[in-house]
């Protein structure tokens, strides 16, 4: 339960057995690979033309692929649901067939034809637009028995179409009238607010027309030119309107039928991305006239397997492993127990310890289990919480990390279980109506005595950041920072155990109560002269030991008092449930199967709607507590994480991940 050793590893082969040499590194996920430094480093590979084109290939493919499933998302006639759309579907398959995806589908007579596909979609859309306005302004105009030819007007005559508002249409036909008597205005209909009117004037006029019109607010109308008048104009509109639709729809369907092959350009595209990056990791390849030398990081395990798969491909292939160097900085493996590792996700969230570090995963482990199940605290909720998520995690297609998340919940909802059950908590029902046996096994009743409950909560983060104060004391007393290890963490850890364990004594009456206050003077005497003792001079190192002394007792306070939230989320789920029955009941009495009908509903709405939101408040505030008040005592993070070259997706669950 620590961060495991990794050495340096240094793979040689000649370089036709190059390709072979990445592959089987990628199956068995052993190797970190970069350029180790040192002074006999040899020059890097450069990509071949072939490996080059390779490397563009793959990337032209990965943004092929990534234009078929974003055309077909597009135009897919049923939207995908809320959660189908967080929860992307798997595809368990082993290394080969993955490695085999490029077999298994055309993608460039796919990726022609949906382009096709596409350009016509476009086309249609755009048609239809056009279409769309075009009979949009003719239903305006289906009074006008004339040709649309014949609206532009004659050798003589100019004919205007013109759109204004119904309040001006008096005072423009009036001022027509007298200042264009050559004219004359038709209307032809009303659309709302405004009348479609026909202008005509004789040409010698058209000044004074374009003078009036400009007196006034007017739209002058660009109608479309055919033999044909507007109404019989729009029937064809229509026609051709319907005629496209049926074509949209017949596209449609041949885009659905592509829709068959999404899972595979799904899995194509974590194929082409995994053979890019083989590709890529090649120029972190030392190099020679006929070898090449692949360097990086694996641990013990990892050494061995490696030596065994290189076995296999070839004798002439070496593997070396040499202890890490003064100035190194290698990459951090995380090695926890099987019910451990489902929490190093935690731990990476923040981020990776460095080599010197304790992996504080197994605390974080106890510790978010127990926050989680206070701030569920319901023993109703606990269960089905714990259900579900198995379930899901059996049935459903999902990731490793989803996996883990579940699994995490899963154990804080057992301890959600433990904790309804002594404070009494099941679906939020009051204390007094549980059977007798449910009773006698509360400890703690939130309502009617909420400060015991309080305390535990308390104590349970003082003892939370004192076992981050025991980690970061080991850390520095294995580094050799002795004095800081006494000082820093020794003299905190003596003024709070000492005080609470000479508390317990002298309750118990085996010490008398002096002694209490003896333990905390000798403590925070210690404190004040000590804890200043990295200013150089004595009234630094003075006044240094009164600041330290008075931000440690009361950032203790401060933070030990933030725990209470634990018990203020746990309490709150409690009291929405009971206002969720207590709703329930009241709507029960409103008439004799409607009712009962009624308050069922209210039951599953309500407590589905509380467990939800509960569920977010128990991840994210012990997640806060882990973090800032546990992580803040010791824990400063930088380290690089381990990645060995290995095939990764997000979309394919490889069976055989690791074999040889």
């Amino acid at each position: 339960m620590a961060v495991e050793p990794v050495k340096k590893i240094t793979v040689i082969a000649y370089k036709r057995y190059q390709n072979q040499v990445v592959d089987a590194l990628a199956r068995i996920g052993t190797v970190h690979v970069e350029r180790v430094t040192g002074p006999d480093m040899l020059p890097p590979k450069e990509l071949t033309e072939e490996e080059a084109q390779a490397s563009r290939m793959c990337s032209f493919g990965v943004s092929q692929v990534e234009f078929l499933l974003g055309f077909m998302k597009e135009y897919q006639r049923e939207k995908s649901g809320f959660l189908s759309t967080m929860i992307k579907e798997k595809y368990p398959m082993t290394a080969d067939e993955f490695m085999r995806s490029w077999e298994r589908v055309d993608l460039d007579k796919i990726y022609e034809e949906c382009s096709d596909l596409g350009q016509r979609l476009i086309d249609q859309r755009d048609q239809k637009e056009r279409l769309r306005q075009e009979s949009d302004e003719l239903e305006r105009w289906t009074g006008l028995g004339v040709p649309l030819d014949e609206v532009g007007g004659g050798a003589t005559f100019g004919v205007m179409p013109v759109r204004i508002a119904a309040s001006d249409l008096e005072a423009l036909t009036g001022e027509l009238g007298a200042r264009a008597p050559e004219s004359d205005l038709e209307v032809v209909g009303e659309d709302g607010g405004n009348v479609n009117c026909f202008l005509i004037y004789h040409l010698g006029a058209e000044e004074d027309v374009t003078s009036v019109l400009s007196g006034c607010g007017h739209d002058t109308v660009s109608l479309p030119k055919g033999p044909l008048e507007p109404d019989r104009r729009l029937e064809q509109v229509r026609a051709e309107l319907e005629e496209i639709g049926s074509e949209h729809e017949e596209v449609l369907d041949q885009v659905d039928g592509y829709r068959e092959h999404i899972g595979v350009l799904e899995v194509l595209k974590e194929y082409l991305v995994n053979q890019r990056t083989k590709v890529e990791t090649m120029t972190s390849f030392g190099n020679t006239r006929s070898t090449v030398v692949i360097e990086g990081w694996a641990t013990e395990e990892g050494i061995e397997k490696t030596r065994e798969r290189m076995g296999k491909l070839s004798d002439e292939i070496e593997v070396e492993a040499s202890e890490p160097e003064e100035g190194d900085r290698p990459p951090v493996s995380l090695r926890n127990g099987k019910w451990i590792r489902p929490f190093e996700f935690l731990t990476r969230l923040y981020g990776v310890p460095n080599n010197r570090e304790y992996d504080p995963t197994w605390l974080i482990a106890i510790s978010f289990t127990v926050f989680f199940g206070f701030c569920i605290g319901d023993a109703g909720y606990g269960p089905v919480i714990l259900i579900a998520f198995l379930l899901m995690r059996k049935y459903m297609p999902l990731g490793e990390n989803i996996k883990n998340l579940l699994l995490v919940m899963c154990y804080g909802s057992a301890c959600a279980l433990v904790v309804g059950v002594i404070t009494g908590s099941y679906f939020g029902i009051e204390t007094k109506y549980l059977p007798q046996f449910m009773q006698s096994a509360v400890v703690f009743d939130a309502l009617e005595d909420p400060l015991p409950l309080m305390g535990v909560c308390m104590g349970l983060g003082l003892i939370h950041m004192l076992s981050g104060t025991v980690v970061e004391f080991h850390d520095n007393w294995k580094a050799g920072n002795v004095a800081d290890a006494l000082i820093d963490q020794g003299l905190t850890l003596f003024f709070f155990i000492g005080t609470i364990a000479a508390a317990v004594l002298a309750i118990a009456g085996v010490i008398p109560v002096t002694v209490i206050y003896l333990v905390a003077g000798v403590a925070l005497l210690g404190m004040i002269v000590l804890l200043g003792h990295g200013a150089k001079s004595v009234p630094g190192k003075a006044f240094g030991g009164l600041y330290e002394t008075y931000n440690t007792l009361v950032g203790w306070l401060g933070d030990t008092v933030s725990y209470v939230r634990l018990f203020a989320l746990g309490l709150a789920t409690f009291v929405i449930g009971s206002v969720i029955n207590t709703m329930s009941g009241m709507v029960r009495g409103m008439a004799p199967v409607i009712g009962i009908l009624m308050m069922l509903l209210v039951l599953l709405v309500g407590h589905t709607f509380n467990v939800v939101i509960n569920l977010l408040g128990a991840f994210v505030h012990p997640l806060r507590l882990e973090y800032v008040e546990f992580f803040g005592k010791f824990y400063e993070d930088g380290g690089r994480d381990f990645k060995p070259l290995q095939v990764e997706s997000k979309t394919v669950i490889i069976e055989d991940k690791g074999s040889s």
